[in-house]
């Protein structure tokens, strides 16, 4: 019953990969095996802006950066993040949306004594097709960063080495393009945590979430 249950789950979590009005473009070329092609300029956010989210996947113990995604949405006035969560009692899932537009920024499922899985974005683009910059990026002030509070209890620990996650994503030309574009925005964090119960931190990450 419980496999039942699982296969259900994920399955509605993959309906995320087939959202045509939300573009996900790739950081290294114009174009995505997923998603109609954009306008982009390869690699450095300089093109047509857009309203764009970036998702920044920085590893929870080692606050090693493992990759992103740009997502471009519909125009919107402002940007607030909402979420559909679903506690694990077994099996659960988290969703945060793009409140104005009601369309998703990040699904995943989460497994007690388990290890969920992100459904979506569908991809992830790996470190090195992000261009850098020459010079590191200053970190914002710490009240600039902002948890995505999905839930009363959701896990996140006592202290944020938030020096050190910024360390990991400060030299690349996205981030700073998105901060001059953009210097008021908040920067939001999020800790997907696919196994819970006696979860694995190993298996955690980071999400660093960037508006233009």
């Amino acid at each position: 019953m419980k496999k039942i249950i699982l296969l259900l789950l994920l399955s509605s979590l993959a309906i995320g990969c087939s959202e045509d009005s939300v573009t996900t473009s790739t950081v290294s070329d114009d174009s995505s095996s997923q998603q109609p092609p954009t306008d982009d300029t390869p690699g450095d956010g300089s093109g047509s802006p857009g309203n764009k989210v970036m998702l920044l996947k920085v590893d929870y113990e080692t606050n090693v950066f493992e990759g992103g995604v740009e997502l471009e949405f519909p125009e919107a006035d402002t940007f607030t993040i909402s979420y559909d969560y679903n506690a694990p009692s077994d099996f659960g899932d988290i969703t945060l949306y793009y409140q104005e537009t009601g369309q998703p920024l990040f699904m995943g499922s989460i497994i007690w004594m388990g290890t969920g899985f992100m459904a979506f974005p569908c991809f992830i683009d790996a470190p090195e097709q992000f261009n850098k910059g020459s010079v590191p990026l200053q970190m914002p002030a710490i009240s600039t960063f902002e948890k995505v509070m999905y839930d009363e209890f959701a896990i996140y620990p006592d202290q944020i080495n938030y020096q050190a996650i910024w360390n990991s994503i400060d030299d690349l030309q996205l981030v700073r393009n998105y901060r001059q574009s953009n210097p008021g925005a908040k920067i939001n964090l999020f800790l997907y945590t696919p196994s819970v119960g006696i979860g694995n931190p190993e298996e955690w990450d980071w999400y660093v979430i960037l508006k233009n």
